[in-house]
């Protein structure tokens, strides 16, 4: 999928008359034209910039997003502009986001977290199962993060790695979000769950406060390490019971 950053807007003025016209009276066609600007106020706060777009981003029950955002602060996909937040979105769901009636809801902040922190862990956990494959077996990953129900029907976002083999899958890393709770992210190795937490920067948000980059950098490596860690230490663990039951 073709993703760009929008280009920053420039404005310009025309119709500046000549010294010697300055002096000239009783000519009513000297007027002087005007070239039309946007005057839509950017919705990032801090942000003054005056050439903003309403964000094209419709939900599943046709409501559109309120966000207008300067070129600075909008993403285009698929030739539409959007707020980053939507645009997160629409990247997120991949394939998804052609059909109207499956776009999630607009405060649905789930497909977009679940794809970020699958990027962020994608390296990792590929190199994690990758030093366990077996023969026969290899190694595939989602191309989007789909929408799941369980047998109580509880909707979650979720993006997995698999190990398969010509039989069927072998053992499944799931990150996942339920639409209920859109704050807490759930890993799972096979049917274990390894981590049930929020993430701090989510936490943060949540709470109204705000920390230095080097902060925000530092708990974020944390919180990957630590699920990186659980994630590993599961994968070992499922290996053991396998061989111990082949014994």
């Amino acid at each position: 999928m073709d993703t760009r950053i929008g280009e920053t807007g420039r404005r310009w003025h025309q119709g500046v008359p000549s010294v010697s016209n300055l002096f000239r009276r009783g000519k009513q066609d000297d007027a002087t034209e005007t070239v039309a600007t946007s005057t839509t106020p950017c919705s990032i706060r801090r942000c003054s910039n005056m050439t903003a777009q309403a964000c094209a981003y419709r939900d599943r029950r046709e409501r559109s997003c309120p966000t207008a955002t300067c070129p600075a602060h909008s993403v285009t996909v698929g030739g539409a502009t959007y707020c980053r937040r939507h645009a997160g979105t629409v990247q997120a769901i991949g394939e998804l986001a052609k059909n109207p009636s499956g776009l999630p809801d607009l405060s649905d902040r789930g497909p977009g977290l679940i794809n970020w922190i699958a990027r962020d862990l994608d390296k990792d956990i590929r190199t994690l199962l990758a030093r366990t494959v077996r023969p026969g077996e290899s190694v595939i990953v989602d191309d989007a993060v789909r929408l799941k129900h369980d047998h109580w029907r509880q909707a979650r976002w979720e993006r997995s790695w698999r190990i398969v083999e010509h039989t069927g899958p072998v053992l499944a890393v799931t990150v996942q979000m339920s639409e209920d709770d859109e704050s807490r992210v759930h890993v799972r190795v096979g049917a274990e769950m390894v981590a049930d937490s929020v993430p701090p920067w989510i936490a943060r948000r949540s709470q109204g406060v705000e920390v230095e980059a080097a902060i925000d950098i530092s708990q974020r490596q944390l919180f990957y390490q630590m699920l990186e860690d659980n994630i590993s230490a599961a994968i070992v663990r499922f290996r053991a019971r396998e061989d111990s039951v082949a014994a």
